[in-house]
């Protein structure tokens, strides 16, 4: 009986693992991410017109209320992300998430990207759109 039980748990392990990776690999594709990208660039435009600045952290916009949430973001080989990470420069650190560059010292500032090191469907990085 407990051999009968070890072998059931150690196969339900291996399907569970298997589920995992097959999740992990899947995402969305390049088209919608995009559209939620142009979407985060359009608060941050918002922002710019009625503050006569870009805000030195993402969450400003949610405050302003030029942006209601950081829309979710799921890129294959990462998890769901719905949240902006600031940075003080554009250096991809493939945590497959949003990111924004808060730096104004940084020729890149104000700059939202996918901080993903990895392609898309097209052989395109993520992280130059």
């Amino acid at each position: 009986m407990k051999r009968v039980f070890l072998a059931a748990l150690s196969a339900a392990s291996l399907l569970a693992a298997a589920w995992g990776l097959l999740w992990l690999r899947g995402g969305m594709d390049a088209a919608e991410a995009v559209r939620k990208l142009a979407g985060l660039r359009m608060s941050l435009e918002l922002y710019r017109e009625e503050h006569k600045k870009l805000p030195l952290s993402f969450g400003e916009t949610l405050r302003a209320g030029t942006l209601e949430a950081a829309p979710e973001l799921k890129l294959p080989g990462h998890f769901r992300v719905s949240s902006v990470k600031d940075t003080p420069s554009m250096a991809i650190k493939d945590t497959g998430g949003w990111a924004y560059v808060n730096n104004p010292a940084d020729p890149a500032f104000g700059l939202v990207y996918m901080d993903c090191s990895h392609k898309d469907e097209k052989g395109r990085f993520w992280s130059e759109f």
